[in-house]
């Protein structure tokens, strides 16, 4: 019986790695018995996120999943859209609202697409939103392939996943808080969209479709490195023997971050720049060009830095990384024993030091300051450019 993996992230865990690979391997796959599905090519008619293109989601084909069960609730009336709406960024409300109507994918479209897959292969759909999302999906593939489910979740320590998360966002220019706003932020229960709360959400797939089809992994450079990096490990999991093949291992750069201090400076313009940016009515209009633009300027920025300081960037205090300890210790003791059959006592996460000091620090005021007077003038200057 073939089976159909769900790689639901989490997020920051290497996830669009994972998809490129999977992507250019996929021929190999096949001779394997495994496929990964090219579902926004396979459906054209799709107007929801995945219709998006950009590098970081190229080949997330597990979004055209989220975009259906938005259809099919749209489908179902103003109430069930609303509900579903949700369990969406708040970025992307209005532009599913905007978009949603010319959509022609619904959910009993992507079944009907996966069950016929399924006939000849096991099949492979992965995308981070859906460890975020509505689990009504999962809900329906169990009451439609039942036991051939099989969810595949990456775990990355609490802290770290915080801290390039905010890096993330920062990057992307929809942010200005300062890391320990932005992490009680992804904290607040009625902000459940990053999924911080690990033990809460496996323990709810869990009862959709059972312990024993959850595959926990953890994203730790220690252990990742043991296997050979994070595909090799995504291929074991998923049952494929890494050294069966020749796999092409593309050196891709996508989703970069921002390293050291830069990441600060483009703290203050992300600030600067949400008091002349307006009327932001969809997810288009989120990383206006300007911002795009100055991504690239940090990003150049950030790679003399790592050149220079190849040590890993840390922004948490130590102080703040013992309260994120203290704070998930009961949930992490509990997935180690139940979702990875650890003895009890054992720690979750190999790294177990929360000791480490923040190595980027904050601007100081005048520094600030400065920033936003020399972000003033290059504002004005290119204004005057297009005037002329």
């Amino acid at each position: 019986m073939n089976k159909l993996y769900l790689h639901l992230g989490t997020p920051k865990t290497a996830t669009t790695a994972i998809q490129y690979f999977l992507h250019n391997n996929n021929g190999k796959l096949q001779e394997s018995g495994y496929e990964f599905p090219d579902m926004q090519a396979d459906f054209p008619g799709n107007k929801g996120f995945a219709w998006i293109k950009n590098d970081e989601s190229a080949y997330a084909n597990g979004n055209v999943i989220m975009d259906a069960q938005v259809l099919s609730a749209y489908r179902k009336g103003t109430q069930s859209f609303e509900d579903i709406l949700g369990f969406v960024f708040p970025d992307m409300v209005d532009y599913y609202r905007a978009v949603i109507s010319d959509n022609q994918t619904d959910f009993d479209d992507v079944t009907s697409y996966i069950k016929a897959k399924l006939e000849k292969n096991n099949v492979i759909i992965s995308s981070e939103n859906l460890w975020t999302y509505s689990y009504d999906f999962l809900e329906c593939f169990e009451k439609e392939f039942g036991d051939q489910v099989e969810v595949i979740v990456y775990l990355r320590r609490q802290d770290s996943y915080a801290e390039s998360m905010w890096n993330e966002v920062i990057k992307l220019g929809v942010v200005s808080d300062i890391v320990e706003d932005y992490f009680f932020f992804m904290l607040s229960e009625e902000n459940d969209n990053h999924g911080l709360r690990y033990k809460k959400r496996l323990t709810r797939i869990a009862k959709i479709i059972g312990k024993d089809h959850i595959h926990v992994r953890l994203f730790e450079e220690s252990t990742i490195k043991r296997k050979g990096g994070i595909s090799y490990d995504f291929l074991q999991t998923i049952g494929i023997d890494p050294e069966k093949y020749d796999w092409s291992r593309p050196q891709i750069k996508v989703n970069e971050r921002i390293s050291g201090p830069a990441v600060n400076i483009k703290r203050i313009f992300n600030e600067y720049m949400q008091h002349k940016v307006e009327g932001k009515e969809d997810i288009l209009d989120q990383i206006p060009n300007h911002i795009s633009r100055y991504n690239r300027i940090f990003a150049r920025l950030s790679a003399e830095y790592i050149k220079s300081l190849p040590e890993k960037d840390r922004y948490f205090s130590s102080e703040l990384r013992q309260r994120v300890k203290k704070l998930f210790a009961a949930d992490n003791a509990y997935i180690a024993e139940e979702f990875m059959g650890k003895k009890k006592g054992e720690n979750l996460f190999e790294d177990d030091d929360w000791s480490a000091e923040r190595t980027v620090s904050p601007l100081t005021m005048n520094e600030e300051m400065i920033l936003r007077l020399l972000f003033e003038i290059c504002y004005n200057e290119e204004v005057r450019e297009q005037l002329t």
